[in-house]
């Protein structure tokens, strides 16, 4: 709700449904996991990358001071899996999912996800579609923007969070009676 200031090290931008994003590294946050990990011995990483919607900052301003970016860094292994600007630690899972009537030529124009290929379907209006993603945030408000048009067929795991998110929209749609 307030305006602060703050340090960060611009490495790229990355545009996600119609918005565009600053990933930086965090000079703040990084040198607090390098003393936090010294204290306690933790793991943290010692970079430290936020993103930010451009659209939200209001001013920026160079540093006196430069930086050097890390060579090694690698966007495409950084957001490997990745729907969106959310980053995701875990490993990539291969999503399965049924697209019903015209959301199957909506994801045939617009993937998901760059992994998106479609499978053989048996069944007549039913296509089938296989992605390698992280079940991040970013996946799941992509997967309901498809609402009644897709159903995912695994992992497990991400067919229960989908049906968790339907329950409580369902809930909140819940039928009233008026006294």
């Amino acid at each position: 709700p307030e305006a602060y200031s703050f340090e960060a090290e611009p490495y790229y931008l990355k545009v996600a449904n119609r918005r565009w994003y600053l990933l930086a590294r965090s000079p703040y946050y990084s040198a607090r996991n390098v003393e936090l990990n010294a204290e306690d011995g933790g793991s943290r990483p010692k970079d430290v990358y936020l993103v930010y919607a451009l659209d939200r900052i209001l001013a920026c301003e160079p540093l006196e001071e430069s930086f050097v970016m890390d060579e090694s860094f690698d966007i495409e292994a950084y957001y490997r899996g990745c729907c969106g600007v959310i980053h995701s630690e875990e490993e990539p899972v291969r999503l399965l999912l049924n697209a019903y009537d015209h959301g199957a030529d909506y994801l045939r124009t617009l993937p998901i996800h760059e992994s998106q290929r479609e499978l053989p379907s048996e069944v007549e209006g039913v296509a089938c579609f296989e992605l390698e993603v992280c079940p991040t945030y970013d996946l799941y408000q992509a997967l309901l923007a498809m609402g009644d048009q897709i159903e995912v067929l695994e992992p497990q795991s991400v067919r229960e969070e989908m049906y968790n998110f339907a329950k409580n929209l369902m809930a909140y749609y819940e039928p009233t009676t008026e006294a």
